[in-house]
């Protein structure tokens, strides 16, 4: 008998430690939920240092492995951090929505899902509540209040990011390039913002995963996924100038297959900044966006997801051409339009390997005419036809739970078609990158890589960049990267002859300009001529090296500061640049080399939770541009101007302003309140533009005289929303408020005023 007992306690003690070492190494099953109790499908677990783990759609997880300490983070929620008897000890985990996205999941600064604590490189990721805030319609309208980025006028709304232009910022959607640049400059007012779920800036080069539209660094637009529940939501919004934008979105959710549906519609009278001329500053234009997200599972191991987008837009406007008695009006056209379609297939075979298959083909094209009001004779006639495709397959090994490699490849073809070029223009490329991402130690992350490209137009190249990041402590990291890049320039900026009839800008390709403008002289359309056309030259490559240098500072729980320090040296920059402003108050744009660049600053990023309700942040960035050819130029007293007596006088180094069109100072200011009486959320922003040089008005090609410089201005802006029963949202606000001008700017209205709502039609459960 006792034998027997004996027998039975061993094995009672064998069941025991056996249960608690599964226990150890599973950890249970685990709920990740809100503080509503919903479950949060988009989380990820990660224990120690190794590879994060996501949920499951119902919220679920079972840990595989064990370990130390278990992070739960979730992009819009606070981070939560257990020893791992806490994590086994619990069955729910309740997440809170978060005041600042350190620990948000980004994918575009590494092709692969990564937290921004552990991202040894400078990122943003704004969050569909953040972009909410601001009650903006287009992509332009979000950007425009961060720190450090800047929304250029020049044929369109560009994007500047550390005093470099937007042919060296790569502009994603849901991961994939986006085409159709006027002369390399991507107008964000093409995109909606009415469905976008977050936005990555990735600032610094990123030419080793991306190639060399990436040298100033990327934004991702990420649109949303309907991932819990079939649901439909139509939203109506308006603003100054006659200004609608409608849209629906709807999601369906089946077994293991989801899609996703969006159109959106904008349409707008437009707006004049200059009455006493004939035509408007921006024209009448209206634009629809559909879009059509399908993903599923094939098997266990393998996904399917289909993406295709299209965009139409069509404005009118009128012209005048001529002098005095000789004057004739032209009526003006001009259609653009966008498709796109990228098919992905993932396939995952062990827990330690991923492959991905990725397909994209876009097509770009504009068509503008004008004709002659009295008599409908066809004036000009401007054809534009893009084709880009790309094939591209990587791979992602886990090689130990603290090192990834990835190793990519692809080809592509673009293909380019125009009224005034000689032939077909043909691209044809293929490349391959490698990345190691290391974390050696807790307190230490390294991402290295290195891309090389094949070019037809260009030729060989590598683009190196590696970056580092180490911990202080659990508050403070410093982060660093270097990085090369290479960027020819193309057909646009050499051959393109292209007049956007919404705006009434025109853009010249180098080889073209000199003859542009003096057509557009011919036709009285030239008020002032900025650059002496023939005095650009040829056009020769870029080369370049960057780097970037920060902290990331959590002083308090609600409390943060961020910095990041950067310096570009470019040789042969492309500049982009106007050379004639128009009567119309419009400018004629083209392109020409700087011998060798040098940008650098440095933006600082402080928030801070005043109260429980209110919210502070604050933004500040310093620019220093500067052509070295120049200064030696100065120094060699090559450069002459005219004081206020009309002498004759050489250039100094304290009179040269660097680059044109680049603000030394900028900033914002942000308060956010959540109003208890009423339910609102109350947004209030302040955002600051230094002065900035925009003309050449002494004729001796550098920025260096006081009336060369544009006034910096202030826009206030002021949200107020509020969520109704059934999830209804309404919003109304208005953007800068103090109605500031800036004549140098043609891309601002000036007061804008507008309203919104948002009703579901659908949320129910499967």
């Amino acid at each position: 008998m006792f034998r027997f007992n004996l027998i039975k306690l061993i094995l009672l003690l064998s069941f025991t430690i056996s249960a608690e070492a599964l226990a150890a190494i599973q950890g249970d099953e685990k709920m990740i939920l809100d503080q509503q109790g919903k479950p949060i499908p988009f989380a990820l677990v990660k224990v120690d240092q190794q590879k994060p783990m996501p949920v499951d759609q119902s919220g679920q997880i079972q840990t595989t492995v064990s370990g130390d300490q278990v992070i739960i983070f979730a992009m819009g929620y606070e981070t939560i951090k257990l020893s791992w008897e806490e994590w086994v000890a619990l069955d729910e985990i309740i997440l809170e929505e978060k005041t600042e996205n350190l620990d948000q999941v980004v994918v575009s600064a590494t092709r692969t899902e990564r937290s921004v604590e552990d991202l040894p490189m400078p990122v943003t990721v704004l969050n569909s509540q953040k972009i909410q805030e601001t009650g903006g319609m287009r992509l332009s309208e979000i950007l425009r209040e961060q720190t450090g980025l800047q929304i250029a006028s020049d044929h369109g709304a560009g994007l500047q990011m550390q005093g470099l232009d937007s042919d060296y910022i790569l502009i994603l959607l849901d991961g994939e390039p986006l085409i159709g640049r006027t002369a390399g400059t991507f107008d964000l007012d093409r995109i909606s913002v009415s469905n976008i779920e977050r936005i990555e800036i990735l600032r610094g080069p990123s030419s080793a995963i991306y190639g060399s539209e990436a040298m100033a660094g990327v934004v991702n637009i990420i649109t949303k996924n309907n991932k819990e529940q079939s649901q439909a939501t139509v939203a109506l919004r308006h603003r100054s100038f006659n200004s609608w934008n409608p849209s629906l979105e709807a999601g369906i959710t089946q077994k293991n297959w989801s899609s996703d549906i969006f159109i959106d519609h904008f349409r707008t009278d437009g707006f004049d900044l200059t009455p006493e001329t004939v035509g408007q500053t921006q024209n009448p234009y209206q634009a629809t966006t559909g879009q059509l997200k399908i993903r599923g599972k094939i098997s266990p191991k393998l996904d399917l997801s289909l993406f295709g987008r299209g965009y139409l837009e069509n404005s009118t406007g009128q012209l005048q051409i001529g002098r005095d008695e000789n004057t004739e009006l032209l009526d003006l056209s001009n259609n653009r339009e966008d498709f796109n379609f990228n098919p992905t297939l993932r396939f995952k075979p062990h827990e330690n390997w991923l492959f991905t298959l990725r397909g994209m083909s876009s097509w770009f094209t504009t068509q503008s005419s004008s004709r002659y009001q009295s008599d409908g004779l066809l004036f000009d006639q401007q054809d534009f036809s893009q084709f880009y495709h790309r094939t591209e397959f990587q791979t992602d090994y886990q090689i130990r739970p603290n090192q990834l490699l990835t190793l990519g490849l692809g080809q592509l073809v673009e293909t380019v078609e125009a009224t005034r070029y000689e032939d077909k223009n043909r691209f044809d490329a293929g490349y391959l990158f490698l990345q190691h991402q290391w974390d050696p130690g807790q307190k230490i992350n390294i991402v290295s890589g290195l891309r090389a490209d094949l070019h037809s137009q260009y030729g060989k190249r590598l683009s190196p960049k590696i970056s580092g990041q180490y911990r202080i402590s659990d508050k403070f990291s410093w982060q660093a990267s270097i990085g090369a890049g290479f960027k020819a320039p193309d057909f646009r900026q050499l051959l393109l002859n292209f007049n956007n009839a919404a705006s009434g800008y025109y853009v010249f390709g180098a080889n073209l300009a000199e003859e542009g403008i003096a057509r557009l002289e011919e036709q009285g359309l030239v008020a002032q001529i900025l650059f002496a056309p023939e005095n650009l030259g040829q056009l020769q490559a870029e080369t370049s090296w960057a780097l970037n240098s920060g902290f990331r500072w959590q002083i308090q729980e609600k409390t943060s500061l961020q910095l990041n320090a950067f310096r570009n040296t470019i040789d042969n920059l492309i500049e982009a640049a106007p050379i004639a402003q128009l009567v119309t108050g419009q400018n004629a744009f083209s392109y020409f080399n700087i011998r060798s660049v040098v940008t650098q600053g440095i933006e600082l990023d402080a928030s801070f939770q005043l109260a429980p309700k209110v919210s502070l942040s604050a933004g500040y960035a310093f620019l220093d541009t500067r052509d070295q050819e120049v200064l030696e130029g100065i120094d060699s007293g090559e450069f002459f101007k005219r004081n206020s007596q009309n002498q004759t006088q050489r250039v100094v180094r304290s009179d040269y302003g660097g680059l044109f069109n680049r603000s030394r100072h900028s900033g914002n200011f942000k308060i956010n309140y959540q109003e208890n009486l009423t339910g609102t959320n109350w947004a209030l922003r302040a955002i600051y533009r230094g002065k900035f040089g925009f003309a050449d008005r002494n004729g001796n090609l550098i920025l260096d005289d006081k009336g060369e410089y544009a006034d910096g201005w202030v826009s206030l802006n002021l949200t107020v929303s509020k969520t109704l029963g059934k999830g209804i949202f309404i919003e109304a606000g208005g953007t800068n408020l103090l109605n500031t001008a800036t004549p140098a700017q043609p891309n601002n209205p000036g007061r804008v005023l507008f309203v919104g709502m948002k009703v579901p039609l659908i949320h129910a459960n499967n």
